[in-house]
């Protein structure tokens, strides 16, 4: 069964959450928009990647000094619609917005959903800073391979003679 695609030109709340103890926390992206709520799921990596690519944005161009968070707890209820495979950012300097693009992640051959939305400046600052809390709020890394410090209950790839 095809899941659902969207698209929204304005969300009126982006935020990230998780939910779980650390090491076994489920990611999630949550927009909301004209009264409809969508959770997305994704990876840890992929809520880094999109942190550390607004933070690039927000050092290249004139951004305002961004005031206190608002609340950036994930609405319930938390139902991933779909789990992100991919995803695209591009921010209009003259829009002062962001565009997201969101694919799902499918097994090859079937058709993904989609999503798409558009946030302001203010709306993916406050998600920047908020995801950077969230990811570090994690297991700390393994100073050897940089995976999580607990590696599941095992020991470090790095110590079993290979590299």
């Amino acid at each position: 069964m095809a899941s659902e695609s969207f698209d929204f030109e304005e969300v009126t709340r982006v935020t990230a959450g998780t939910i779980g103890e650390p090491g076994k926390r489920q990611f999630y992206l949550q927009l909301r928009a004209a009264g409809t709520l969508v959770s997305l799921a994704l990876e840890k990596d992929q809520l880094r990647t999109l942190t550390e690519r607004l933070q690039e944005v927000f050092s290249r161009v004139p951004v305002p000094p961004s005031g206190p968070l608002p609340d950036m707890a994930l609405e319930e209820p938390v139902a991933a619609i779909w789990r992100v495979g991919f995803m695209t950012l591009t921010y209009s300097q003259e829009e002062k917005a962001f565009e997201v693009s969101l694919v799902e992640l499918v097994d090859e051959g079937e058709e993904p959903a989609t999503g798409h939305f558009q946030a302001s400046l203010p709306q993916m600052q406050a998600l920047a800073t908020h995801a950077a809390g969230i990811i570090t709020a994690g297991r700390p890394p393994c100073p050897m391979c940089g995976g999580p410090i607990d590696h599941d209950g095992g020991v470090c790839p790095r110590l079993n003679g290979h590299h």
